[in-house]
């Protein structure tokens, strides 16, 4: 979560940055300034549009997960009258999905 924040400090700093010179060439740097501001707003669109996508993402497969516990601690349950544990639960989708929870 950290990331995103030293991400949008960076990107403000740059801006600040870009934008002080010009403005201090007595309105001559305007139309440099238009420019530098634009281009560094289009360039952030695609990295906060790649975070949003990446959140969903990470969101989606942690409820998948959750959803196959709960399936699998239902089923568990009915067999042998008790919840598994988090190492059993663990165990069980290791081998089956080849990767961890």
């Amino acid at each position: 979560m950290k990331k995103p924040y030293a991400l949008a400090a960076a990107i403000t700093a740059a801006l600040a940055a870009g934008t002080a010179a010009p403005a201090l060439a007595n309105g001559a740097g305007s139309t440099t300034t238009i420019i530098v501001v634009t281009a560094a707003a289009a360039a952030s669109v695609p990295l906060i549009v790649n975070y949003n996508h990446k959140v969903r993402e990470k969101r989606a497969e942690e409820q998948e997960v959750a959803r196959r516990q709960d399936a699998y601690r239902d089923w568990f349950y009915h067999k042998y009258g008790y919840y598994p544990t988090y190492d059993q639960f663990r165990q069980w989708y290791v081998q089956t999905y080849n990767t961890s929870p």
